[in-house]
């Protein structure tokens, strides 16, 4: 039943309606359909969760706007879905009042991605990634018939492998997470030129003062590592050398300087890198810095982070030392201008200023820089005032507001 709308365009029972997918921001123009979460015909009510689907930054669930009565659904799961398209039709069941020019609906849907949870929200089903379940769907396994090894019986990739009988090379597409890797590192490769700066930093005194601190962190149940402080020192040295935390423009004629230290915090997870980060750390405390990471590393590995978390960084860390990486060459995060990769700290014997050999904690540094706007003196004389703030920590108190 249609019925004459008012000025304020009323939707009411009887009325089919096209779901269009938003802009979800970023320049992000299409996501991969996961899973349909209701079928067609199904009865649904508003904010229920309709289908899940990944984007290149993260996994979300798309909730109804409305309730009503699904009558199609234009995609079948692990089809690519295009932005400002049809995502699925429905009747709607009740009657909702929209703005002349439908803004509030608009509005609502491009809120969607920040105002709903991105983490799965599945019962009944093996526990494992999207890319894992992509993997399963390309080689027929059923994943609910596999025993997963990983952790609460998370299904990982070489348990698919293993219960597959075939013996033909494995192929998969390049989507989500991984695609917007791709894109990304082909373009910072071929429009900046890098150029790399390496040095060795003595962390001994660093280390001795996180045992100091270790019994407050745990006390406030945060997770302690030298991470944070990795962070608020290169933030303290940014200070000194904005030129590290600027930004070309795209026709090469400016140099944006960003007053905000966002860092980014390289993060390997089954879908690939990616790299959010923790914003206005100029401002930040240590602690405050340590229950961030916390955070965003956890839900990281979760797979929940909101599209705004990868949003306006201005520098990004590599920790490579975490998984026992000594040295490496990184691509900068376009539209950044450098990256330091960090090696794991290594007790190494060195000479002292007597010319005694002494064991010491050394940690290899390793920068990548924007030869277009940073020379090798500049990385140089930044990466020295970077490494005063770890080698002797007290420096930091002198610059500490």
């Amino acid at each position: 039943m249609q019925t004459t709308q008012n000025p304020t365009h009323s939707l009411v029972s009887g009325i089919t309606k096209d779901f269009i997918l938003p802009d979800i921001g970023e320049g992000i123009v299409e996501c991969e359909l996961l899973e349909w979460l209701v079928a067609q015909g199904d009865e649904i009510v508003e904010d229920q969760p309709v289908a899940e689907v990944m984007t290149d930054k993260a996994t979300v669930q798309i909730p109804a706007m409305y309730s009503g009565k699904v009558t199609k659904l234009y995609y079948q799961a692990g089809d690519i879905a295009k932005v400002h398209k049809p995502l699925f039709a429905m009747q709607v069941t009740e009657l909702l009042d929209v703005p002349a020019k439908d803004n509030t609906h608009k509005a609502s849907q491009e809120n969607l991605f920040s105002n709903h949870p991105s983490a799965p929200k599945l019962t009944g089903k093996a526990i494992a990634s999207p890319a894992v379940r992509r993997i399963a769907k390309e080689m027929g396994v059923d994943l609910a018939a596999i025993q997963g090894s990983g952790k609460k019986g998370r299904v990982l990739k070489e348990d698919v492998e293993a219960s597959s009988h075939s013996s033909n090379p494995h192929i998969e597409p390049i989507r989500g997470i991984r695609a917007s890797m791709l894109k990304q590192m082909n373009h910072s490769v071929h429009t900046i030129p890098h150029f790399s700066v390496s040095d060795e930093c003595q962390m001994d005194t660093l280390l001795q003062l996180k045992e100091v601190l270790a019994p407050e962190f745990a006390r406030r149940e945060i997770k302690w590592s030298l991470l944070p402080f990795y962070c608020k020192a290169l933030s303290l040295a940014l200070n000194q050398f904005p030129i590290l935390n600027s930004r070309v423009t795209s026709n090469e004629t400016q140099i944006e300087f960003i007053p905000e230290h966002n860092i980014g915090i390289a993060i390997a997870t089954d879908n690939g890198l990616i790299v959010p980060n923790i914003k206005n750390v100029q401002d930040k405390s240590i602690i405050n810095i340590a229950t961030e990471l916390d955070t965003l590393i956890n839900k990281a590995r979760e797979n929940s982070l909101p599209p705004a978390a990868f949003n306006q960084g201005t520098i990004t860390i590599s920790n490579i030392g975490a998984i026992g990486g000594v040295t490496a060459t990184p691509v900068i995060n376009h539209p950044e201008v450098a990256i330091v990769a960090l090696g794991k700290i290594q007790k190494l014997p060195r000479f002292n200023d007597r010319n005694e050999v002494e064991a010491r904690h050394i940690m290899t540094i390793n920068w990548s820089g924007d030869h277009r706007i940073i020379d090798g003196a500049t990385m140089v004389e930044f990466n020295n005032t970077w490494m005063r703030f770890l080698t002797q920590p007290v420096w930091m108190l002198s610059e500490l507001r």
